[in-house]
């Protein structure tokens, strides 16, 4: 959707905060941190929008408890 900007912004303006905040540790951490939470969302939303919603996977078409004879 945004390529590789969206990290990237994401990152240098979460570094900034950090680097404000707490010094070049900061910067670093607070940047890693915000690319790493925001490439994890960014794959929860995409498995999200294109998987299934339904939590039964296989529907066989027996009952729970049912078992074929």
């Amino acid at each position: 959707m945004f390529g590789p900007l969206g990290p990237l912004t994401v990152g240098k303006k979460a570094a900034k905060v950090g680097y404000r905040r707490f010094g070049k540790a900061g910067a670093v951490a607070f940047g890693i941190g915000a690319v790493g939470g925001y490439v994890v969302l960014r794959k929860k939303v995409k498995s999200m929008m294109a998987g299934d919603t339904d939590d039964s996977s296989s529907d066989d078409g027996t009952a729970e408890g049912d078992e074929a004879a």
